[in-house]
């Protein structure tokens, strides 16, 4: 390919170019619908939606397809959310009078077991919400399915923390970070949750 066609408009530097801005732009509208807390799962299932559609499969504009999946979504999204914030709390509440109040290999086992819920239910919102952005399912069943998707498939789980965790990581090194890495994040993490997805999808 000669330097005319690579900086054509369509062609390869212009199109790469153009999907580091969305995937920026998409991951910045993230950070933005995320702090009011309560809008999180929303935000994580409009940026799961946008970049699957209009980065990686060239359909629409980001920002328009954000803004859709969001305002489409917000309900249930919003009560998967408000469910792993709860289970969450409770668990680690439990944990903490384990720790305070136990001791021994009663206690040990115990606080072991919530731990153990507590990545179990992050494992599972890792598969509700780009489930909730690509099937037309009650909050329940999604999060249903996304329970049963962490365990089914364990080694697209631990690739999902893997690459989450490396983010943190990065963030805790460099917080500036943030405001980079969400859209390249979930960018990656839908080459393994899209193949997940696609086994569930109706004929």
């Amino acid at each position: 390919m000669d330097n005319q066609r690579l900086f054509d408009f369509g062609g390869s530097y212009t199109g790469i170019m153009g999907k580091i801005f969305d995937l920026l732009l998409v991951g910045i509208l993230w950070i933005i619908c995320c702090l009011p807390v309560i809008t999180i799962g929303a935000s994580t299932t409009a940026l799961y939606y946008s970049v699957v559609k209009s980065v990686k499969r060239g359909n629409g504009y980001a920002f328009r397809e954000f803004c859709h999946a969001f305002r489409i979504n917000f309900v249930p999204a919003t009560g998967i959310w408000a469910a792993v914030v709860g289970v969450t709390f409770l668990v680690q509440l439990n944990m903490g009078i384990l720790m305070q109040k136990t001791s021994g290999n009663t206690g040990l086992f115990f606080i072991c077991f919530y731990y153990l819920v507590s990545v179990y239910v992050c494992a599972a919102a890792c598969y509700a919400f780009p489930a909730l952005s690509r099937f037309d399912m009650s909050a329940g069943w999604i999060w249903k399915l996304g329970m049963y998707m962490a365990v089914r498939y364990i080694l697209t789980t631990l690739a999902v923390f893997m690459v989450i965790g490396c983010v943190l990581a990065l963030f805790w090194a460099l917080p500036m970070s943030i405001f980079f890495t969400p859209g390249p994040a979930v960018f990656i993490i839908s080459d393994f949750m899209e193949r997940v997805l696609e086994k569930h999808m109706p004929e």
